[in-house]
């Protein structure tokens, strides 16, 4: 029984230093296996405060449509365009129809418009024609009866010069009669020629009269023809006047309506209003599809199918909660990378800290109830290549420096059980070391505990055991 035991235990120990001889040679092994290492650094150490937010057009302009129609041909999805590039186009087929029917209303208006000024012209040539020779008539009747007048002017004065002639007669003869010097036949041969010289004056004065009357009607008769013939005329120009205006109406509504379909005509093709990358949007009509426009959407007057971003101003928008917003200001520094591109950083400053603080929107991914503030960052360079709307991008905020800091890349430091430590490279192996870890910043993060400047800390965690633990003065 006793060497039964004994045997037990030797075998037992022979196991455990073959199982020790077995880890102790794949510890060296592990050793050189090619396990990624990283040196402790000593210096200044930036301070950034990490976030993520999505990327954006510092510029975005939407490509609206001013009228309403069938989409028919649109542009390729992410293409670059500059201004004045084709966009998209509406369907025109019915706008080409009223416009060819519109373009012979205005033909009929416009022919309609030269026949009422064809018409007009020979009714105001006709009345001008009646005034001119109406004033003709006046002016005829005007020497007509001046003539007459001067006429009967003329014998009503030589009637009174010979009536005067036969009274001086007569009173001579009378005054040689008292002295009986001639006979009374010739006193009353003188009596008789003076009574018909008289009267002949008053047939003459009594004709005078008569024409002057008469004369003068006539010339009023030929004045009235005037008037009425310039009425006449007047009436014309008014009459063509108003059916010319008429039909100028017709012929400006047609106008305008064919400009309107002509517009509209050329309205359905739209093209950039600024240079960009030209984005479809999202039909929001076709819910719950929720799918980018295409050929055969129906466009509303004003809707967007289109978006256009510059692709050469870029900018970040992201949220800041309430424990770190105090540590974000305007104008601070930033740097911006991708997650294709983890090593590229873009650099980048702060252009705009809300002061109103939101609820985070759980929608996008926020915590219900928590307070954020929104933060836009405007990237002082950019690569249109990599850099495109809508990415999810990491953002690192300048928010201090500390001067003098022992640090090595946080993928040197591993947790564990809420304790953090190092892995730093002794011999042919590793140690564990236990840190505390300060400030950090994307890449860096600062130690305190065992290690130095000048130690090789491992990037991953060795896979082997056993590892030796340093035992560090805090």
């Amino acid at each position: 029984m006793t060497k039964r035991v004994y045997l037990a235990l030797a075998l037992v120990v022979v196991a455990a230093g073959g199982w020790r001889l077995h880890a102790v040679s794949a510890a060296r092994d592990a050793s050189k296996a090619k396990i990624p290492t990283a040196e402790v650094t000593h210096g200044p150490l930036v301070v950034t405060l990490p976030v993520s937010g999505a990327l954006q057009s510092a510029q975005e302009t939407e490509v609206r449509g001013e009228i309403s129609g069938v989409l028919i041909e649109i542009c390729q999805d992410n293409t670059p365009v500059k201004a004045g590039d084709f966009i998209f186009q509406l369907d025109t087929k019915d706008l080409v129809k009223q416009r060819d029917e519109l373009t012979r209303a205005l033909a009929d208006a416009e022919e309609a418009l030269n026949s009422a000024k064809a018409e007009g012209d020979t009714s105001i040539a006709q009345a001008e024609s009646d005034a001119a020779t109406a004033q003709e008539s006046l002016a005829l009747a005007q020497q007509k009866a001046l003539a007459e007048n001067e006429k009967l002017t003329a014998q009503v004065s030589y009637a009174q010069g010979q009536t005067a002639r036969a009274q001086r007669e007569l009173v001579r003869i009378q005054r040689l009669a008292k002295l009986n010097y001639v006979a009374g036949t010739k006193l009353r041969e003188a009596e008789k020629m003076y009574r018909r010289q008289e009267f002949d004056l008053q047939q003459q004065r009594a004709q005078q009269a008569d024409t002057e009357k008469r004369t003068a009607e006539q010339v009023r008769d030929q004045e009235m023809a005037l008037e009425l013939a310039q009425h006449a005329l007047g009436t014309a120009k008014a009459n063509v006047l108003e059916e010319s205006e008429g039909e100028l109406m017709h012929v400006a509504e047609a106008q305008r309506r064919l400009d309107d379909v002509e517009k509209k005509i050329a309205q359905c093709t739209v093209t950039a209003p600024v240079a960009g990358m030209a984005v479809i949007q999202t039909n929001e009509d076709s819910w719950p599809e929720r799918r980018p426009y295409r050929l055969g959407d129906q466009l509303e007057s004003g809707s967007s199918p289109v978006m256009i971003y510059d692709i050469t101003k870029m900018q970040v928008r992201c949220q800041i909660g309430e424990m770190d917003i105090t540590r974000v200001h305007k104008a601070q520094d930033a740097f911006v990378t991708t997650a294709s591109d983890g090593d590229k950083r873009y650099r980048a400053k702060i252009s705009l800290v809300e002061e109103l603080a939101q609820e985070s929107d759980v929608w996008q991914g926020g915590t219900p109830g928590k307070k954020v503030f929104a933060v836009l960052v405007t990237l002082n360079e950019t690569d249109p290549r990599r850099l495109r709307p809508g990415m999810t991008v990491d953002l690192e905020i300048v928010v201090d420096t500390v001067p003098e800091a022992t640090m090595a890349p946080i993928r040197a430091v591993f947790a564990e059980k809420g304790k953090s430590f190092v892995y730093r490279g002794v011999g042919d192996g590793f140690e564990r070391v236990p840190v505390t870890t300060g400030d950090r910043n994307d890449l860096m993060i600062e130690l305190r505990g065992g290690v130095r400047a000048g130690d090789r800390v491992a990037l991953a965690r060795p896979p082997v055991l056993p590892l030796r633990t340093a035992e560090v003065k805090r």
